[in-house]
């Protein structure tokens, strides 16, 4: 990101959890580790903690999912 070419273009892909309550407005969030480089990984990470929120769901009324967004600086 720092190097001497200033018009490089870099891409990203960030972990987004999305947590809902109920009927009411959702609340957005980077996952703890928010930033993949390769698109097919962030992905599949996406889908694996999509998977383990729902086996974890321990009240009804929260739902939980992640989403891979791609960055493109």
């Amino acid at each position: 990101m720092f190097g001497t070419n200033k018009k490089a273009i870099l891409h990203t892909n960030l972990i987004v959890r999305v947590r809902k309550y109920k009927n009411e407005q959702p609340y957005f969030s980077l996952h703890s580790n928010p930033a993949i480089a390769d698109e097919t990984k962030a992905r599949l990470t996406a889908e694996k903690l999509n998977e383990l929120a729902e086996i974890n769901k321990a009240d009804d009324n929260w739902q939980e999912q992640f989403y891979s967004v791609s960055l493109t600086m």
